[in-house]
């Protein structure tokens, strides 16, 4: 597994008076940490945006500083925002999980929006309760347009999110069946699923997730540079892109989900310290991008004798973790190497797929021919036998012709 690199109702948060006085005259308002009905419930905005902090692991306290940052924001009248915030058996402020629907709070270091669930000892690596949670906040603070983001450890095809006090890891397809239950519950598919986790911007994971969210935004690379856990560090780069989202609804400009994603992508560019690469892409396309790798992986298993250059250029494909290169970079070397007329043309159709499948892509000069989207690529064998759980080794020829290649 790899550690995460560490993503009018005009309601001003009420101060510390104001709470004490609405204690007397309305119990459903409080800052305290008891279970609260917040009046925002029900109230239909353009966007929930929901935080999935799984922070029952080494990354608790990065986990906190995102949501930290997201408070800073907070909801106001075009905007719901709240998280559900794992700290385990870790936690400073709190242990073990709430809900929270969060208010504009200057303060750092400390939450101060209510608790509108207290859900103590919570497996939040299980698909089950990810699926349901999500999908019963989408009901309680409808919204147009809906973004999950979740945060935590990342290892791409592999799976995200860590809970330590039930030693599970999620595997992609535990994903899979955690956002399918999501839209089940909340009846509408997600609008924007945001990772801030290493190594989800993955064809393999874009594929899985497809029918589940329109748009997805991930990392190629590991997140984050300050040693071994990584810390957090997409939560500021996602609060700067949501106050100036917020100040845009205002004065009625609509937001729609490709904006978003896009100005979460733009945003990346100055947190590059620990931002690497960053892409949004668009998973109404993924189909697209499945069908031309297959083609790809077809045609060069027509043509045994570039197996010896196609294994060359893998070796040469930009790499991010352990057999983690990019789709786009290796389709560019095929294109313009010394193999069959056939490899080529599949090469540039697969080009021009991922040139609709992603909308916005960065990345850093450590990463020079990221182009937003990594696969399953080792220099030696095939992929590893959990790899054909996934459905894009189902569907598709990919491991396959890494097979014969490599063998």
């Amino acid at each position: 597994m790899v550690n995460k690199v560490n993503l009018d109702t005009q309601k001003t948060y009420l101060t510390s008076t104001q709470t004490q006085q609405n204690k007397t005259e309305n119990q459903d308002i409080s800052i305290k940490d008891e279970v609260v009905t917040v009046p925002e419930e029900n109230q239909h905005k353009k966007w929930l945006v929901l935080l999935y902090s799984a922070g029952d692991n080494n990354l608790y306290s990065y986990l906190f500083d995102d949501l930290d940052e997201l408070e800073k924001v907070g909801s106001d009248q075009n905007t719901h925002m709240v998280s559900i915030a794992d700290q385990g058996n870790y936690g400073k402020q709190w242990k073990q999980a709430k809900t929270f629907y969060l208010y504009p709070d200057p303060q750092t270091g400390k939450i101060n929006s209510p608790v509108i669930e207290n859900l103590g000892k919570v497996n939040t690596a299980d698909p089950e309760f990810m699926g349901t949670k999500i999908g019963e906040l989408m009901k309680k603070f409808p919204a147009d347009h809906v973004a999950v983001i979740i945060s935590d450890h990342g290892a791409g095809w592999e799976g995200a999110v860590e809970d330590d006090t039930h030693n599970k890891f999620m595997s992609l397809s535990d994903i899979k069946k955690a956002l399918a239950k999501a839209v089940e519950v909340g009846g509408k598919k997600l609008d924007i699923l945001g990772w801030d986790a290493c190594l989800m911007a993955m064809a393999e994971v874009g594929y899985e997730l497809k029918d589940f969210a329109k748009y997805m935004v991930a990392s190629e690379q590991l997140e984050g540079a300050d040693g071994w856990p990584y810390g957090s560090i997409f939560g500021k780069a996602l609060s700067d892109v949501l106050k100036v989202a917020q100040q845009m609804m205002l004065i009625n400009v609509d937001v729609e989900p490709k904006d978003l994603a896009t100005m979460i992508v733009k945003a990346a560019a100055n947190f590059t310290h620990s931002i690497r690469t960053l892409s949004a892409v668009d998973l109404e396309k993924a189909n697209l991008v499945a069908e031309k790798t297959n083609a790809l992986a077809q045609a060069i298993m027509n043509n045994p004798n570039d197996f010896k250059t196609v294994k060359s250029i893998i070796s040469s494909t930009e790499r991010f973790y352990g057999t983690f290169r990019d789709l786009g970079h290796f389709a560019k070397l095929l294109a313009n190497s010394n193999v069959s007329e056939e490899v080529k043309n599949a090469a540039n159709e697969l080009l021009n797929a991922l040139n609709e499948y992603v909308v916005k892509e960065f990345h850093t000069n450590a990463h020079p021919n990221a182009t937003g989207v990594s696969v399953e690529m080792p220099t030696w064998g095939g992929p590893s036998y959990s790899y054909q759980d996934t459905s894009f080794a189902k569907d598709t020829l990919w491991d396959e012709m890494l097979n014969k290649v490599n063998s």
